[in-house]
């Protein structure tokens, strides 16, 4: 019997944000962390889009990722056909599909509305399509990064970030620890980032630190590692196996049924297998949440999509396990490399997409993103603070001193900027058209503004406009206020 689904109170904001959306927008991106049920979402959209008669499709990029869908679909009770060459579930009449992309390429596919996952990677053949906006397109991803992705989608949500999943228990914190990296001065640079060879070459001579790292800090957990080469793979799986941990290999070199065995002995709460060791095929759509640990030693030089990808395979929940925390071995510089821009993009998300042209040059401005800090004893990364969170080793005064500006400063607690006109206008302007929506008075859109700054609007007459998810979430949060003071009141 199929499960009913049930979306949490952030999804049913995302659903709402999308009604909003779509008088406006053709194509809307949903930028959203991994662990926050972007399946589940897909479910509920295509599910809405047969019971009100019209078609759809679920477009996924890898074959192993349909089938996962498909399981997902079914344990729902959506029924669908799948197009995809030589499938046993191909029914083109079925009004839901789901559709690797390779099969998309040469079919006309007839919808009302295309979700297509992980849309941060589009081939030439969707892009086509979405250019041409001929039906409504949902795109699904964890980094809306890509050069040129505003091109192909008019407007994003931010779903969720990822420092407020993790407050909501629906993701893990995490640790980093970075013993050591490969010296990449002077690498060899192929299309923006370092070659295959250099960073094999220079990865190879810390793996005996790789595994150091695992014995101490892992100590026997789950793992995934992601190594720079098919070579690099392949000796840290030798080292790993020669120090008694069970690790197997995940890479093109093995075949379909090699790799779909050793992830079906991997999921397993008891499995043998310690660790998972690839170089970028788990990076995206891959689910295990019992995976503890994660082993950077592909070192990236501008690839942050891939490193936040990377991060995502860890810090799925796994309550079954008692999984509280991932730890995250970083022998490849990359987190320390892209410190600043994981910490704003899991604490704000993304505010547009990049529109593929080039950017209007500014003057520099005065760098001020806090830098962060190596613990000299057991080399925890951390943002900048007198002692190590970790073992609390206590650092001198110019290890939480960092230069701003060329003003020698001490790193504090910064305050949240005050909201700016701007951003209060837009606020006043979602709740009035909430209210709109809702059938409430202007009064109520006022009173709520005031509620929010303290202040009433400078401008009452400001043209109403589609409320975000956070602003969603924040009417849902004062409904709950109001309901359980009312209760308590009886």
């Amino acid at each position: 019997m199929a499960e009913e689904l049930r979306l949490y109170p952030l999804q049913t904001a995302v659903i709402d944000a999308l009604h909003h959306a779509f008088p406006l927008y053709r194509n809307i991106l949903i930028q959203a962390p991994c662990g926050f049920g972007k399946t589940e979402l897909a479910t509920a959209i295509l599910a809405t889009v047969k019971k009100n008669y019209k078609r759809g499709a679920f477009i996924m990029d890898r074959i192993a990722l349909v089938n996962q869908a498909s399981e997902r679909f079914d344990k729902y009770g959506l029924d669908h056909g799948i197009l995809q060459a030589q499938n046993e579930r191909l029914d083109r009449a079925n009004p839901i599909q789901i559709v690797s992309l390779q099969t998309l390429k040469d079919d006309p596919l007839d919808v009302q509305l295309l979700v297509v996952d992980e849309c941060h990677v589009l081939p030439n053949s969707l892009k086509k399509r979405l250019e041409k906006r001929k039906c409504f397109t949902i795109g699904l991803t964890a980094t809306p990064f890509t050069k040129g992705l505003g091109k192909y989608f008019d407007h994003v949500i931010n779903a969720a970030t990822t420092n407020q999943l993790i407050a909501d228990d629906k993701l893990v914190p995490y640790r980093v620890f970075a013993a050591s990296e490969p010296d990449m001065t002077g690498a060899k640079v192929v299309a923006g980032e370092w070659s295959e060879k250099e960073a094999e070459s220079r990865a190879l001579p810390i793996i005996g630190d790789v595994i150091e790292g695992y014995k101490e800090h892992g100590q026997g957990k789950k793992f995934i590692a992601f190594a720079s080469s098919v070579v690099h793979a392949e000796e840290l799986q030798r080292q790993f196996m020669a120090a008694g941990v069970v690790a197997n290999l995940y890479t093109y070199q093995q075949s379909d049924e090699e790799r779909d065995a050793s992830v079906a002995e991997f999921r397993k709460p008891d499995s043998y297998i310690r660790g998972l060791i690839s170089i970028e095929s788990l990076t995206r759509g891959f689910d295990v949440p019992d995976i503890e640990v994660l082993i950077l030693a592909r070192p990236l030089r501008k690839a942050l999509a891939v490193h936040i990808q990377m991060l995502g395979r860890v810090l799925r929940c796994s309550k079954s396990t008692g999984k509280t925390e991932a730890i995250v071995l970083d022998h490849s510089g990359n987190c320390m490399r892209f410190w600043t821009e994981v910490q704003d993009f899991f604490e704000n998300g993304i505010d547009e997409l990049d529109g593929g042209k080039p950017k209007e040059s500014k003057a520099p401005a005065a760098k001020t993103e806090k830098k962060p800090a190596r613990c000299p004893t057991c080399f925890h990364v951390h943002d900048a603070a007198p002692a190590c969170p970790a073992c609390g080793a206590v650092y001198k005064k110019s290890a939480i001193i960092e230069q701003v500006s060329g003003v020698l400063k001490e790193v504090k607690g910064t305050k949240k900027a005050p909201p700016t006109p701007e951003v209060k206008r837009d606020f006043y302007a979602q709740l009035r058209q909430y209210a709109t929506d809702k059938q409430k008075t202007d009064k109520w859109a006022l009173a709520k503004f005031r509620e929010k700054f303290n202040e009433w609007p400078a401008n009452g007459n400001v043209p109403p406009a589609p409320p975000s998810p956070e602003v969603l979430r924040w009417i849902q949060s004062r409904n709950m206020a109001y309901a359980k003071a009312k209760a308590k009141g009886a």
